[in-house]
């Protein structure tokens, strides 16, 4: 029977339009989440988010509850009417018998008058739902929109905190698509379904408990619709949840899909492979295709089952009503009442059957923004640390460091011993996967080492506080980030900078020029990514942004792999101004740049087989003399 649940339906129908691309059903697999929580512990820790806005979200369900109440009296003062007006027996007990009394004092036996009495009672009855709905649907969306607003800044805030070896294993796709299309779903949930089913749940609620006092038995006949619609509700979440989250799997992956091609659309068109990425495309609409297929069957059995039930149980009002009507045991005005509250009683369960759907996507959103919460990085703040200490001096070594990175085999880095001495320059020299990369990642701490210790000013990485350590040092990347706003903003990055450092930077790096080029004004916005700009004029400007804090150590992680030779000489020109005073660890594949190294290490297979200075090294005849050697016939 498993072989043929929906889940396995919804698996099969994704790797038949999948079936020409393995790779691509496996990226789908493997954006699929699938939460062992309850669906009612999954939505409390949603309405958690509640608990900050007490006061507001107590308001909120009072002015539910009183729209619920005034939306509920009508049909009862209806009621009270035809058996005030008639001659069958009066209820003259408890609530309708408080009414009947204020009538009869208004109108006597006058009938007109009786009617006039009840017709004001509805007026002003429907006048203050009106009036009350007005304040509870501004409330209730206001509650809504602050805690979505509040979830996008938590879910933010602890994307920003996680390590990068989450990172490469999260792609921007997937985390694009978590804090939009699924945030989204979660708006959704607190602004449509929690704010109108909120409203719903006490209109049935306060509808349950008035039909209680008018007519137990009545009352326990249309109780027993629920179990049926619980029961049709289940059937549908189980029908239709494993297409749900196939469905977001596929969407996450095509956004992530979609924001790679669109990205390297140059190249796509350069090697002609526009039918090919137009193919995979293809093979992404007709995966999610399937899951929606999956949704739409479910939903489209659930409808005529839920307007079955309903057509039943007033059929059997009607026919139970009229034999207590005939046997005495109700009234005329009861009956009425009931066949009211029965017709009114299907909307608000159509309405929470219909947000039900709504909900099950947000449950599915849920889970996939829960699993973003619920992950931990690997790179926190001990019990140990030390919240006093900063980088100062800029001493930096490593004793014995060996490390591998998360969930492989390989060993990067194989007992590496170093030390640089405050002011000093340290160069790493070496092929791709040597091992230079991971060494300055493991001094800012993107990683920690899986044996030995990274120290910095004779401590050991682990005793600072993250944001301090990365505060003494700045990096400047190979492949330069330029954000879309203005040059000071790219280059201060939220920091308080004045006008003067900013000038000041950009003149130490020989990047005063480009900025003189656009009007000489900092509030010249850049496009993403800097297109506007050249490589060397981006990597330029992120020397001046790793300078304006002015840190004790600059590590530059092949930042003149990508530049013109140029721009390579006013760089070369820039390095003594820029590493005076400070500790700095340079990658370099041009070795011109490091002449002037105190120290040059060269790694091979994560060990260092040569270390000394320029002069040094040449001398020795090894492995640096070969790549000389080698940069110089090139």
């Amino acid at each position: 029977a498993m072989a043929d649940s929906p889940t396995h339906k919804t698996e099969r129908a994704v790797l038949e339009a999948a079936k020409n691309d393995p790779i691509l059903a496996k990226m789908i697999a493997e954006e699929r989440v699938e939460s062992e929580e309850l669906d009612t512990r999954l939505l409390g820790r949603l309405l958690s988010k509640l608990a900050p806005h007490k006061a507001l979200s107590g308001i909120a369900i009072g002015l539910a509850f009183i729209e619920a109440l005034a939306m509920t009296m009508p049909a009862y003062m209806i009621g009270l009417t035809v058996d005030a007006i008639g001659t069958g027996e009066q209820r003259n007990q408890g609530f309708a018998g408080f009414w009947l009394d204020r009538a009869h004092s208004f109108a006597g036996d006058d009938r007109e008058r009786l009617v006039v009495f009840f017709g004001g009672v509805v007026l002003a009855l429907w006048l203050l739902r009106w009036a009350v709905a007005i304040g509870a649907t501004y409330l209730v969306q206001k509650l809504g929109q602050t805690v979505v607003n509040d979830f996008r800044v938590d879910v933010y805030r602890h994307i920003t905190s996680m390590d990068q070896g989450w990172f490469h294993k999260n792609p921007v796709g997937r985390l694009v698509n978590r804090t939009t299309f699924d945030l989204q779903a979660i708006s959704e949930l607190f602004s449509d379904a929690f704010a109108e089913g909120m409203r719903d749940m006490m209109f049935i609620l306060v509808l349950i408990v008035v039909m209680l006092s008018i007519d137990p038995v009545m009352a326990g006949i249309l109780l027993c619709a629920f179990p049926a619609l619980l029961a049709s509700a289940l059937v549908y979440r189980w029908a239709a949840r494993p297409a749900m989250r196939t469905m977001s799997a596929v969407q996450s992956r095509m956004n992530a899909w979609l924001a790679e091609n669109l990205a390297g659309m140059r190249e796509i068109h350069v090697y002609r492979r526009e039918r090919q990425r137009t193919s995979e495309y293809q093979t992404f609409t007709d995966a999610h295709q399937a899951s929606a297929r999956a949704m739409i069957q479910a939903w489209g059995l659930l409808r005529p089952v839920m307007m079955a039930i309903s057509a039943v149980f007033t059929a059997l009002i009607l026919w139970v009503g009229y034999n207590r009507v005939s046997a005495g045991l109700a009234t005329v005005g009861v009956l009425l009442t009931f066949l009211q509250y029965t017709t009114r009683l299907w909307v608000p369960v159509r309405n929470l059957t219909e947000k039900f759907n709504m909900i099950q996507n947000s449950l599915t959103a849920g889970e996939r923004i829960m699993d973003v919460l619920d992950a931990k990085s690997a790179m926190v703040d001990g019990p140990d640390v030390d919240a006093s200490l900063r980088v100062e001096r800029g001493a930096i070594t490593f004793e014995d460091v060996r490390f591998r990175y998360p969930d492989t085999d390989p060993e990067i880095l194989k007992g590496i011993n170093l030390a640089v001495q405050p002011g000093q320059m340290l160069a790493l020299v070496g092929d791709t996967g040597a091992g230079k990369s991971t060494i300055v990642h493991l001094i800012s701490r993107f990683y920690d080492a899986s044996a030995g210790r990274v120290c910095v000013d004779g401590r050991d990485v682990r005793d600072f506080a993250l944001t301090h350590l990365r505060a003494g040092t700045a990096l400047v990347p190979q492949d330069v980030v330029i954000f879309a706003g203005t040059i000071r903003e790219n280059i201060a990055l939220g920091h308080e900078v004045s006008d003067e450092r900013i000038w000041e930077c950009l003149e130490a790096v020989r990047a005063d020029g480009i900025v003189r080029s656009l009007e000489g004004d900092l509030d010249h916005v850049l496009e993403e990514r800097g297109r506007t700009l050249s490589v060397g004029e981006r990597q330029l400007i992120s020397f001046a942004r790793a300078l304006v804090l002015n840190p004790p150590i600059l590590i530059l992680d092949e930042a003149t792999a990508s530049v013109d030779t140029e721009t390579e000489l006013r760089i070369q020109k820039a390095l003594e101004e820029l590493t005076e005073g400070r500790t700095s660890v340079v990658i370099a594949h041009r070795l011109s740049t490091i002449r002037n190294a105190d120290q040059i290490a060269v790694l091979r297979h994560g060990e260092v087989i040569e270390l000394g200075t320029h002069q040094e090294l040449i001398a020795a005849g090894g492995e640096y003399a070969r790549l000389q050697e080698l940069h110089s016939n090139g």
